[in-house]
């Protein structure tokens, strides 16, 4: 699929927008690839882009006071990539946004959104849709496995995402569903004795 019609359609699928309004954008679009272990955005810096995944996967962490990275967020194919807030008010983001795999976006820069803002009052509401589609994001993320046990939330990503098993590495998932790894470890083996 042509990378211009895979962020028209996202952008018509969450906020409503026309072709004909997404034509004012077209010269306005980049696209990137990213090197697995590559940053997308780091802690400390203002995120200047919001993106569109194309394919490869990224993941979203916050370095603990232990030192230890936590996985907030895995962003599979077909998602937005932003560091929201940091975009949004232009402030410095507090986490990092790295590839974990070879990975492709199309990005369009806070300043050509400004201009579009300006230029249509369909573009306009894009702004508040999409605050309103990562806001569901992220509550869907946290209150989706808040109250789930270790083997639950395990069972949910299987059921929700089944392909990020062949992608992501088993110490990112178990992060990202804020399990030991050597729980993970336990939780599949004992998961799959109760298949056979």
């Amino acid at each position: 699929m042509d990378n211009l019609k895979a962020a028209s359609q996202f952008l018509s699928y969450c906020c409503n927008l026309s072709g004909e309004a997404f034509s004012l954008s077209t010269n306005m679009w980049k696209t990137k690839t990213y090197n697995k272990g590559e940053k997308y955005n780091k802690s400390g810096r203002i995120c200047r882009t919001a993106s569109f995944i194309l394919n490869g996967y990224f993941r979203t962490y916050k370095v603990g006071i232990d030192g230890e990275q936590r996985n907030v967020f895995i962003h599979p194919p077909g998602q937005t990539l932003v560091s929201f807030v940091s975009f949004v008010q232009q402030i410095p983001c507090d986490y990092d946004i790295e590839a974990i795999t070879e990975a492709e976006v199309i990005s369009i820069s806070y300043d050509d959104l400004q201009e579009l803002y300006k230029s249509s009052i369909e573009w306009e509401k894009v702004g508040r849709l999409f605050a309103e589609y990562a806001y569901k994001l992220v509550e869907d993320r946290f209150l989706g496995y808040y109250d789930l046990s270790p083997e639950e939330r395990y069972l949910k990503l299987i059921n929700e995402a089944p392909e990020i098993f062949n992608v992501v590495a088993l110490k990112d998932i178990s992060s990202f569903l804020g399990i030991e790894f050597q729980s993970l470890c336990r939780i599949r083996k004992r998961l799959s004795k109760r298949g056979s």
